[in-house]
């Protein structure tokens, strides 16, 4: 039977649009393979401009930006905090000329901030780019050379960040994004696609596809779910037959969340040294398949009504902000009436069939949510069919989950569709009727849908055992490590503490004002900070827009800072969307100058990474980046962070020395970290190289020298050496503000439970 994409949102494009065969070194400018990330942190779902330029409607970034776009109208809006991450097949190089070339739609001026990153975490900020100004709805073709960027990695993919709202379409709307890589193979096959190690592969619609070696005239391929499918024992496909003449391959329907393998092996039966084997790829398939997101149905030739068809007292419509939305920007309304001759039911009927068993689901997935005044003397179902045999399942819960105004998950375990052929599925549908058990039946009202999936056995959260740290829903070693790993850690703890043997040259208290208690360089507001309770007396609170402090006077207060430092404060990050937050930096110039001193925390994603950047010229030896381990490391709650770095310590090659430290013990260090602190002429808290902070400082310090442990004890706690604060770990099971063997008996209690459903 035909393979059939399930919704646009679960397909992705995989084009081939590099030239086979080329000489080495020449290099060719290619379209996105892989969406790596996407980020919409609203999550109300992504905008854009649709294939014929309409605007807003619902885009998926995989279908816009992977390959070459839609149409020449097509866009992905991303206002500030939004950010894509799209790779390459091959490493992006350094060409004669530009590199990268973004297009941007409309002329309203918006901005983004362009990285190159290693596609696993590691990025660079390479430049800010600006659309033209002159108004009207004309593209605008930003170039960038990548000729100035010194990186320790491979450059594979460019992460976009929107940085404002300007134009009609508020933020920065990509249309397409394309870079120069080294198109040359060699005799083996390069340049896969989906690329090696990708995740969230769709499970339908997806060919893979390579770039033949420079001598081949045919392919061999190998494919499985398993190394030994694909090693040099094993036999290519059956089908097609092989070897064969395209550089692409149709794969049957793909298991949810399930790891394949795959290798091409090139053939040409005039050269002897025929054939070339062929390295071993991998990717790993999403871990749910759409059905139904509701997104992209509009008041045009896409109403929600022709798709879900209502029957009896039916009626159906597409509900956006304000009214609840799930996920994303619209979801589905149901009015229903139903009586001993009505019921009221949505069907949707799928042609061609959809095939649910090969993927390898067992449980579908329906969200939904009631209404106050619904009457609930009615019994809500599901009903799946395959033409030939219909089942019905009613709703496992209690009817009064329909005057329930929160959004609610109805599983329903696949098996209880009996005689129901899952592979092909032509019938869906979610109705009401008249309760059996019930002796009254006069029911009316209204219940919203969004978001209805299909999973195979899955770890959803509310059937987690209580010691499950890692989230697969298994009690079992990896868990028991985290525990030993955090073993003994508690809340309240008293470290030694030692007075620096000299004060702060800059100290910021933020009691009401940004005066320097030191008097060697004052504050100035910028934006409408507010000054709010603090550790100490008050803190400042930024609202990571246009609220900074900046220095009045910072040319001179790090004119005597050039081998060693400290920075150290008190801070209090707010749960928000800004996840590229810069707490201090010094001066800088996109595409010019990086700051000499910046600080990120909380960058990306929840729980986010800290980057801390120290030296002159900027560099990743004068970087010390890692990831949080918990989000209440930087939000949520009071931590003080101290930054240090002596560029004289340690001894040769390692000379150069920096640290992080939190609450009062070493976090993070680094050697090697040897530039010196120089040519800063300018400084602000609040505001910087990947955007502004969203939350709380209180008690800022800056020192001439690196700091010892004792002595940042001592300034985090005005010389108690006190930390009394609410243990990091969730492993503190018992929630006695320390782990240990009450920990450990709860945890071996649930010791290889496994509560995957169904």
């Amino acid at each position: 039977m035909p393979k059939t994409g399930l919704s646009a949102s679960a397909a992705v494009s995989l084009v081939l649009i590099i030239a086979c065969a080329v000489p080495a070194q020449e290099t060719v400018f290619e379209y996105p393979c892989y969406l790596v990330d996407a980020y919409e942190p609203n999550d109300k779902g992504w905008t854009g401009m649709g294939i014929n330029g309409l605007y807003p409607v619902h885009v998926v970034p995989e279908k816009w930006l992977v390959g070459p776009p839609p149409s020449q109208f097509s866009g992905v809006t991303m206002p500030p905090d939004h950010w894509v991450e799209l790779r390459f097949r091959n490493p992006i190089v350094d060409g004669p000329g530009e590199d990268i070339i973004i297009t941007e739609l409309g002329r309203a001026g918006e901005k983004a901030l362009i990285f190159l990153t290693d596609g696993a975490g590691r990025e660079y900020l390479l430049n800010a780019v600006t659309a033209a100004d002159t108004g009207g709805e004309l593209p605008t073709t930003m170039k960038i050379d990548i000729a100035r960027a010194s990186l320790p990695f491979e450059p594979v993919a460019v992460r976009i960040l929107g940085t404002d709202y300007g134009g009609l379409a508020p933020g920065f709307d990509v249309a397409n994004v394309r870079a120069r890589v080294n198109a040359y193979c060699g005799p083996k096959a390069c340049k896969p696609c989906p690329v090696d190690t990708a995740h969230n592969v769709p499970v339908t619609e997806t060919v893979l596809s390579w770039v033949p070696g420079s001598f081949a005239t045919k392919h061999n391929v190998y494919f499985g779910k398993s190394p030994n499918d694909v090693d040099v024992n094993a036999a290519p496909v059956l089908s097609p037959d092989q070897p064969q003449d395209a550089n692409t391959y149709d794969p049957p329907i793909l298991e949810l969340g399930t790891t394949y393998y795959w290798r091409i092996d090139e053939v040409n039966q005039a050269d002897p040294n025929s054939p070339w084997t062929g390295d071993i790829w991998t990717f790993k398939t999403t871990d749910y398949l759409i059905l139904d997101d509701f997104e992209f149905y509009d008041s045009g030739d896409n109403r929600i009504y022709d798709t879900w068809k209502p029957i009896d007292q039916a009626f159906v419509s597409p509900s956006q902000d304000p009214d609840p939305v799930h996920k994303g920007g619209q979801s589905m309304s149901l009015a229903y009436y139903v009586d001993p001759v009505f019921t009221s039911e949505a069907a949707r009927i799928f042609s061609p069939p959809t095939d649910w068993l090969t993927t390898g689901a067992r449980s579908i997935e329906v969200f939904f949510r009631g209404k106050a005044d619904n009457r609930t003397d009615v019994q809500m179902y599901l009903a799946v069919g395959d033409g030939n045999n219909t089942t019905v399942v009613p709703y496992d819960g209690d009817s009064s989950d329909l005057k329930i105004e929160n959004w609610l998950p109805w599983r329903l375990n696949l098996a209880e569709l009996a005689g129901v052929d899952l592979s092909e599925v032509r019938y869906m549908a979610i109705g009401f009727r008249c309760d059996p058990s019930l002796q009254r039946c006069d029911g009316k009202g209204a219940v919203y849908f969004d978001d209805i999936r299909l999973y195979p056995r899955w770890c959803f959260e509310e059937y987690r055992p209580l010691p499950d740290f890692n989230g697969d829903c298994v009690v079992g070693y990896q868990d028991l490590k985290q525990m030993t790993d955090d073993w003994l850690l508690k809340g309240y703890n008293v470290y030694p503490a030692a007075a620096p043997p000299a004060g702060p040259v800059a100290w910021y208290r933020f009691d009401g004002d940004v005066a320097d208690s030191t008097g060697n360089t004052e504050g100035k507001m910028l934006g409408n900070p507010e000054f709010v309770q603090g550790v100490y007396g008050q803190a400042i609170s930024l609202d990571g827009w246009e609220d900074a402090v900046e220095m009045v006077r910072a040319v001179y207060l790090f004119y005597g800072i050039k081998n060693e430092i400290t920075i150290a404060f008190w801070q209090y990050g707010f749960d928000s969307p800004h996840h590229t937050d810069t707490l201090f930096c010094s001066d800088y110039t996109y595409g010019l100058k990086d700051p000499a001193v910046a600080l990120n925390l909380g960058c990306w994603r929840r729980p986010g990474r800290y980057n801390w950047d120290c030296g002159q010229p900027w560099s990743f030896q004068n970087r010390v980046s890692g990831a949080h381990k918990l989000e209440s490391e930087w939000t949520g709650r009071w931590n003080h962070w101290a930054f240090t770095k002596d560029r004289q310590a340690g001894q040769d090659p390692n000379k150069g020395v920096m640290k992080v430290f939190l609450n009062g013990q070493l976090h993070d260090s680094r050697t090697a970290a040897h530039s010196s602190i120089s040519q800063i002429k300018s400084f602000q808290i609040g505001k910087g190289w990947y955007g502004a902070y969203d939350g709380l400082i209180d008690d800022f310090r800056i020192y001439d020298y690196a700091l010892t442990g004792p002595e940042i004890v001592h300034v985090a706690t005005n010389g108690t050496g006190i930390f009394d604060l609410p243990l990091l770990s969730p492993i503190d099971l018992n929630n006695d503000d320390i782990i240990n063997f009450g920990d450990f008996a709860i945890l071996a209690d649930h010791w290889l439970e496994n509560h995957l459903w169904p």
